[in-house]
């Protein structure tokens, strides 16, 4: 047998690909619940030791490795910018609410 016989897969493929419509979806990755807001790539550098650890600890965690570092970003962008104190270190009137601690105004 010789070797054109055996190997027809690029011919074959070169044919199937004669037929085909060239798409691209229209969205990828998780969907958004609130179908106005889009989901935009967000790039990061890392070396390969830090991909394949952040890589296990999602799996570990059940989830994909973009959706754990999403949550853990939101979760410290949440703990970062607004007041994380108690209700009871809050000076609370009807039409405002301010963090005695850090002085943040919470509504008003």
């Amino acid at each position: 047998m010789s070797d054109e016989s055996v190997d027809n897969l690029d011919a074959a493929m070169d044919k199937v690909a004669e037929t085909l419509k060239p798409t691209r979806a229209k969205r990828i990755g998780p969907k958004v619940e609130d179908e106005e807001k889009t989901l935009v790539q967000v790039i990061v550098r890392t070396t390969d030791d830090e991909r394949e650890r952040w890589k296990r600890a999602a799996a570990a965690a059940g989830k994909s490795m973009s959706e754990w570092i999403r949550e853990l970003c939101t979760k410290e962008a949440s703990r970062t910018l607004e007041c994380q104190h108690p209700s009871g270190m809050r000076l609370s009137y009807p039409w405002s609410e301010t963090c005695l601690v850090c002085g943040t105004r919470l509504r008003g």
